[in-house]
């Protein structure tokens, strides 16, 4: 496969392995890319392990856009896809993203995902973001974060210069350069394999996500050439 998998990873030593040996055991001819964002535990140690990957590592964590446009940079292949460290949607979904793809009905495949258990109180922010990220973007696609994503390597090389987004609203980013420059995008429908628990989220979270999404908003130098 002509395929590089970027994988972000922060504090993920209990299931950084099993990631990593479906990977490879999955897709042997892929570029697999793994970006260690300053953990805490021993996720170094682990991927240092494996000779066939390619190892990032950033001493502090940097937060997920930094990781991703850091493995953006390494890829090497025609196709990218990135999903989260623990592999919650599978290896079947990555598949038919490269497939998507490869077969040049897409320049970009999104995952979202229609079956999750959140609390009442994260139900109701997503639902509040959502709207806020409709509003100002009018995307087609009402689950931004779904951490599963896929893009021609050509589309990533003409935005590579021009993110700005060190944390998670580096989807958003993308999906927002994807609109301007008119890419094709398409969604694939995926389910959460397990439940990866509970997460809180706080009110100064809330507060920099929606102060990154102003920023990603109003750059005018994404419009430069």
């Amino acid at each position: 496969m002509d395929l590089s998998i970027v994988i972000p990873a922060y504090n993920a030593e209990k299931f950084i392995d099993n990631t990593i040996n479906q990977l490879i055991s999955s897709f042997p001819e892929s570029e697999i890319i793994v970006i260690n964002d300053g953990s805490q535990d021993k996720t170094l140690d682990k991927i240092n392990n494996y000779t066939n990957i390619k190892v990032i590592n950033h001493t502090e964590n940097l937060g997920k856009g930094r990781s991703l446009q850091d493995g953006f940079k390494t890829a090497s292949k025609n196709f990218i896809v990135f999903t989260d460290a623990d592999l919650p949607y599978g290896i079947d979904n990555i598949k038919k993203i490269y497939d998507k793809l490869e077969n040049n009905t897409c320049d970009i495949v999104v995952g979202y995902r229609t079956k999750f258990k959140e609390s009442l109180f994260r139900h109701l922010t997503h639902i509040g973001i959502n709207m806020i990220i409709q509003f100002l973007f009018w995307f087609n696609i009402y689950d931004t974060q779904c951490g599963l994503k896929g893009f021609k390597k050509d589309f990533i090389d003409r935005i590579q210069s021009k993110l700005i987004s060190k944390n998670f609203t580096i989807d958003i980013e993308l999906l927002y350069l994807a609109k301007v420059l008119k890419q094709n995008v398409c969604k694939l429908e995926v389910d959460i394999n397990y439940d990866k628990g509970s997460s809180t989220i706080k009110i100064k979270d809330i507060i920099i996500m929606l102060i990154e999404i102003l920023k990603i908003r109003f750059n005018k130098n994404y419009f430069k050439k």
